[in-house]
């Protein structure tokens, strides 16, 4: 389930540069306190690995300025936020139903509209990036972890074993049918670096095509694709297109 949140501020809405923290804590306040204390401290376990299974998008506004580490954005922004389980979306929504007002780090905010979005679900869909992937390993005996870019076949791989992994444990059987990832156009200037809690994270967008089953396509708008996907990476969206941003 996809989520499409419109919110007001009093004024330009002040953020650090690299904000995906404080989106994840605003998510994290506006779900019920059990539900996120559970995500936030547990989440889902697959082979001794943890799984949020939600994510969201990059901030959707006009910026009106940058100054030194700061952006400000125009009043009215909208962010997405996605879940494969209806228990974590539908939390969120009788939490923002409820609060009179909404606080993104020391931005008081209003709900304009919350609207759940049903999107187009094929076997061959073309997707953007609503907020940057990102993949990575890190090598054995070290803690520095290695990016992968959209030009490095490593990418599609992690992607597609990540995603397949998810799969497994929301389904809970192994995935045998065809899976395939490729870009549509990628670019340097999709390239985006995030300091994440004092971590460095290199991300990229772009434009990609997915290729499988209607449930793991379905998996992928919901869950995300990559890595970090409750920090606010990997969110993507159907387009028809691929002119133009």
């Amino acid at each position: 389930m996809i989520l499409k949140i419109k919110l007001t501020g009093e004024g330009l809405i002040r953020l650090p540069k690299s904000y995906n923290h404080l989106l994840q804590a605003f998510f994290y306040k506006n779900t019920d306190p059990v539900l996120s204390k559970f995500l936030h401290e547990i989440g889902f376990v697959y082979n001794r690995r943890r799984f949020k299974l939600f994510t969201f998008s990059k901030i959707i506004g006009k910026l009106a300025s940058r100054q030194g580490n700061l952006v400000f954005f125009e009043p009215q922004i909208t962010v997405y936020f996605a879940s494969p389980l209806m228990d974590i979306v539908s939390s969120a929504v009788n939490v923002f139903l409820k609060r009179e007002n909404l606080f993104l780090g020391e931005n008081r905010l209003r709900l304009e509209s919350v609207e759940l979005i049903k999107p187009t679900v094929r076997e061959d869909v073309n997707v953007r990036c609503l907020s940057p992937i990102t993949v990575y390993r890190t090598p054995e005996g070290e803690t520095k972890k290695q990016f992968f870019s959209p030009w490095q076949e490593e990418f599609y791989e992690l992607i597609k074993n990540n995603l397949i992994k998810k799969y497994q444990l929301i389904y809970g059987k192994s995935y045998k049918e065809e899976l395939e990832l490729k870009p549509l156009r990628i670019s340097q200037r999709y390239k985006k670096k995030i300091v994440y809690k004092g971590s460095l994270i290199e991300a990229w967008e772009g434009y990609y095509n997915i290729r499988g089953s209607t449930q793991i396509v379905k998996l992928a708008l919901e869950a995300g694709l990559g890595a970090k996907n409750p920090q606010g990476f990997g969110m993507v969206e159907v387009v028809d297109s691929v002119e133009g941003d």
